[in-house]
Order: C-alpha cells, then sequence, then structure tokens
C-alpha cells in the first residue's frame, strides 16, 4: 500500500512541476496585436511585407522586410505563412482575426507572440 501512495505522491509532483514551468514559460512570452500588410510587386517579382501594432500599450513595429516570390505562390499565401516568414525566428503568429488576399495584398489582424527579450519596441 505505501508503494502505492508513493507513486501517487511522485505522479503528483511531476503534474505541479509541469505546469509550474508551463506557467512560468507563458509569463516571458509577450503579445503584440496590429496589422500585416504585404503586397506584391509582379515586375520584381517581389513581397514587402511589415507587421504595425501594440505590445502592452507601447508601439512596435516588425520590417519592412522584401523577399522574392512568384505571383501565384503569393496569391495562395495565408496571412500566417506570410506573417511568419516575415517574423523569423524571433516571434511567430498566435492568431489571425480578420484576413484579406486579393492576390496583390495582404492584410491581416493578427496576434504575434514573441519571447519577452526579442521585442524591438517603438522601431
Amino acid at each position: 500500500m505505501s508503494g502505492k501512495k508513493a507513486f501517487t505522491g511522485l505522479l503528483l509532483m511531476v503534474c505541479l512541476a509541469v505546469i509550474a514551468v508551463t506557467a512560468y514559460a507563458g509569463q516571458n512570452e509577450k503579445a503584440m496585436v496590429g496589422t500585416l500588410s504585404a503586397t506584391l510587386d509582379n515586375q520584381n517579382k517581389t513581397v514587402t511585407a511589415m507587421f504595425v501594432g501594440y505590445c502592452e500599450g507601447e508601439p512596435v513595429i516588425i520590417g519592412p522586410s522584401t523577399w522574392t516570390t512568384s505571383s501565384a505562390e503569393f496569391a495562395g499565401a495565408s496571412a500566417e505563412e506570410i506573417g511568419n516568414k516575415l517574423c523569423g525566428r524571433d516571434s511567430s503568429v498566435r492568431k489571425v482575426t480578420k484576413s484579406t488576399n486579393t492576390g496583390r495584398e495582404i492584410v491581416a489582424e493578427m496576434v504575434v507572440v514573441s519571447p519577452g527579450s526579442s521585442i524591438l519596441i517603438g522601431r
């Protein structure tokens, strides 16, 4: 019976440790809310994109950034794909609330999350 209690106690401690680590990891993330805008230049086959928004009441700008792509690839791209490409490894798209892709332009309202230390406020 005591072996069963020890196992139950150990299992409870592991569960509490996982919850504590998960809660701590979430506290280091910063959420940015704003608008993504990406425009295709058909002549040069490039996309220029940027994200403008707010994090904890402070302005945040990611970009502008430019990369090459085809018209078909851009027309089939989602706001999440463009946002994640723009953000690189520093940040990622958590949620898109509205988006429009006309084939030449993508505009989206979204939430981007980033580790707290990598947000460049006001840049």
